[in-house]
C-alpha cells in the first residue's frame, strides 16, 4: 500500500495522478488530507492490531493442527472462527470432514463453483447462495488434492478471507500427512489380508493357489516349514512382525493371526533351523509379555498340524522362565488310524460331503466342511478366521447339526468329527474298519493313549488326572466341572493351566488338545493300560 498524506499544499502531488499510477501498477493507495503524523500513527496502530490478531490466530491454528487428528481439529476451529460451516472434500468430491454438519442445500447450490475448483479450472471461487455466501478453496501442495468449502450467512471480510488462506496452507500440510498415512494403512491392510488369505488357502489344502498368490508378494513358500506362534501385547504386534522378519532374514511367511489379536504366525523354512530358533529365543527372553512356541518340521501341505504343534508349545512357553518352548511330539492319532479309518471317517462325514444346497446362494458342502473344521479348531474365533458374522456362523453350525443328526455341543461328537476330518486330510486307504471301537482297539493306539496320559500318572499328579477326566466328561465346560468338583470356576481354570504346563498342550484356548485327550482317556480307561515312562 502507498500512503499519501498532506494533500492540498503547493508541493503535494495531484491526487488524480497518484490514483492513475496506482491503477496502472495494481497498487492499493490510501489518500489522506490529515496531518501526516496522525495518519501515520493511526495506520501503524491498525497494522499492529492486525499483526497481533493474525499471530494469535496462527498460534491457535498451529496448536490445533498438531493435536492428534489435527486436520479435524483445525477444521472445527475454522468453523467456529468464521461462524459458519466448513466442509473438506477429497479428490473424488466425497465429504471427508464437515463441521458442524454437512449443508447439503448449500453444496448443491454451489456445485458448479465447487466443480471448477476441483477440476483445476480455478484455484478458488466464491458463490452467492440462498443461505448466504460460499468460499471454495483448493487444498494440497500440488493443488486440487482436496477442496475446502466455507459457507456462512454474511459476506467474507478481508480478514476472514486471510484467515481462510492461512488455514488452507496448514490444511494442505495436514492433508498430505493424513493421506500419506491413510495410503500406508491401506497398503498394510491389503498385505495383511493377502497373507491371511494365503494362510487360509494352505490350511484348506489349496496349495497351488497359495503358491501363486505368495509368489506375487514374496517370499516364496518353502516345501518344508517349521511353524512358530509368537504371543505379544497387541500394541506391539507390528514390532513383533518386524522382529520375526529380521530373525528369518526375510525368508519366512509371516501372518498376523486373524483369530488371536496377540499372536503372530511364522512359517519359516525348515532349513533356517538354529539361527531362527536362537533369534526368537532371545526375543522371547526380553519381556515377560512375549512368548514363543515352535512346532516340528512339517511338509507345507501338513501346515494345520504344524500350527497346532506350535500352538500347544506356546501353552508350555507361558509357564517357563525363558518364555519359549518346542513342541514335544507324542504321536498323531489320525496317522495311526488313517490306513484303516478312511472308510469310517468318510461314512461319518458323508451327509456333509454329499449335501447339495437347494438355492445357489446357500453354502455348499465345501463351505460347510470348511466352517465345521474352523469351528472345531477355534470355536467362537471361527467367525474371525472365516471373515463371517457370528450369526452366520451360528446358522451354519445349526444346519450342519441337522445334516449330521448330531449335537455339536457334545465333546464326543466334536472329537469324532475332528478325527474324521484329520484322517481324510491324508491319502485314502482301501477298505478298513467300520466302527470307531475297532479302529481304537490296537496296540499302537493303546500305546499312544498311554503316552498322552503318562505325564499325569505320577502320584502327586493324580488330582490333576481326576480334574482332566471330570472336565472332559462335562464337555470341557468350566462351570459344570467346577460344580462336579465342588470348587470355583477360577479354581478349575487354574488346575487346567497347570495341566497344560505338564502336558505341553493347550486345553483352554483353541486349537485345544481336548479331542486327543478325550480319545486317550477313553482308550486308557477302557483298557486300563499301564502308562509309558
Amino acid at each position: 500500500m502507498v500512503l499519501a498524506v498532506g494533500l492540498g499544499g503547493e508541493c503535494s502531488p495531484d491526487a488524480e495522478v497518484l490514483a492513475a499510477l496506482a491503477r496502472e501498477h495494481g497498487t492499493p493507495l490510501l489518500l489522506s488530507a490529515s496531518e501526516p503524523h496522525r495518519v501515520w500513527a493511526a495506520t501503524m496502530q491498525i497494522i499492529r492490531e492486525e499483526r497481533e490478531h493474525a499471530t494469535t490466530h496462527l498460534k491457535e491454528m498451529q496448536r490445533e493442527v498438531t493435536r492428534p487428528d489435527g486436520l479435524s481439529h483445525l477444521l472445527r476451529w475454522l468453523a467456529r472462527q468464521v461462524g459458519g460451516s466448513v466442509v473438506l472434500l477429497d479428490l473424488a468430491g466425497r465429504p471427508r470432514h464437515a463441521f458442524p454438519s454437512l449443508p447439503e442445500d448449500v453444496m448443491e447450490q454451489a456445485a458448479g463453483d465447487i466443480r471448477r475448483v476441483m477440476s483445476g479450472e480455478a484455484g478458488a471461487a466464491a458463490a452467492d447462495v440462498e443461505a448466504g455466501v460460499v468460499h471454495v478453496q483448493s487444498i494440497g501442495e500440488g493443488g486440487h488434492e482436496a477442496t475446502l468449502v466455507v459457507a456462512r450467512a454474511h459476506r467474507f471480510s478481508a480478514s476472514v478471507r486471510n484467515l481462510i488462506g492461512d488455514a488452507s496452507r496448514l490444511l494442505s500440510l495436514s492433508w498430505s500427512v493424513e493421506e500419506s498415512g491413510r495410503r500406508r494403512r491401506d497398503v498394510d491392510r491389503a498385505e495383511a489380508q493377502t497373507r491371511e488369505a494365503v494362510l487360509h488357502l494352505l490350511l484348506t489344502g489349496q496349495m497351488e493357489a497359495a503358491h501363486r498368490v505368495a509368489e506375487t508378494m514374496g517370499p516364496r513358500l518353502a516345501d518344508e516349514v517349521r511353524v512358530y506362534v509368537v504371543e505379544c501385547p497387541e500394541q506391539i504386534r507390528d514390532r513383533s512382525v518386524a522382529e520375526c522378519d529380521r530373525a528369518s532374514q526375510g525368508t519366512a511367511w509371516i501372518v498376523r493371526c486373524p483369530v488371536y489379536a496377540r499372536h503372530v504366525i511364522v512359517l519359516a523354512p525348515a532349513q533356517r533351523g538354529d539361527d531362527m530358533e536362537q533369534a526368537l529365543r532371545l526375543y522371547a527372553g526380553r519381556s515377560a509379555d512375549i512368548h514363543v512356541g515352535r512346532g516340528g518340521s512339517v511338509a507345507l501341505r501338513d501346515l494345520a498340524s504344524g500350527y497346532r504343534q506350535a500352538f500347544h508349545a506356546l501353552a508350555t512357553a507361558r509357564g517357563r522362565d525363558e518364555h519359549y518352548a518346542d513342541f514335544n511330539p507324542r504321536g498323531d492319532l489320525a496317522a495311526l488310524v488313517r490306513g484303516r479309518g478312511y472308510a469310517w471317517a468318510g461314512a461319518l462325514l458323508e451327509p456333509l460331503h454329499t449335501y447339495r444346497p437347494a438355492r445357489v446362494q446357500d453354502p455348499d458342502a465345501a463351505v460347510l466342511t470348511s466352517t465345521v473344521r474352523s469351528w472345531l479348531d477355534f470355536h467362537g474365533g471361527a467367525a474371525r478366521q472365516l471373515k463371517i458374522h457370528r450369526n452366520t456362523l451360528s446358522a451354519r453350525l445349526r444346519h450342519i447339526e441337522r445334516l449330521l443328526g448330531r449335537s455339536l455341543d457334545d465333546l464326543a461328537t466334536q472329537a469324532k468329527l475332528h478325527l474324521a476330518l484329520c484322517v481324510l486330510e491324508g491319502p485314502g486307504g482301501a477298505g478298513g474298519e467300520g466302527t470307531l471301537d475297532a479302529l481304537l482297539d490296537t496296540a499302537d493306539v493303546r500305546d499312544w493313549a498311554a503316552l498322552q496320559v503318562s505325564p499325569l500318572a505320577s502320584r502327586e499328579l493324580v488330582p490333576s488326572l481326576a480334574t482332566l477326566r471330570v472336565w472332559l466328561g462335562n464337555d470341557a465346560r468350566l462351570e459344570p466341572t467346577a460344580s462336579a468338583l465342588g470348587i470355583s470356576a477360577p479354581g478349575v481354570r487354574k488346575r487346567l493351566t497347570r495341566i497344560e504346563e505338564v502336558l505341553g498342550r493347550s486345553l483352554l484356548d483353541s486349537p485345544s488338545a481336548r479331542y486327543d485327550l478325550w480319545f486317550a482317556m477313553r482308550v486308557f480307561d477302557a483298557c486300563d493300560v499301564p502308562t509309558a515312562g
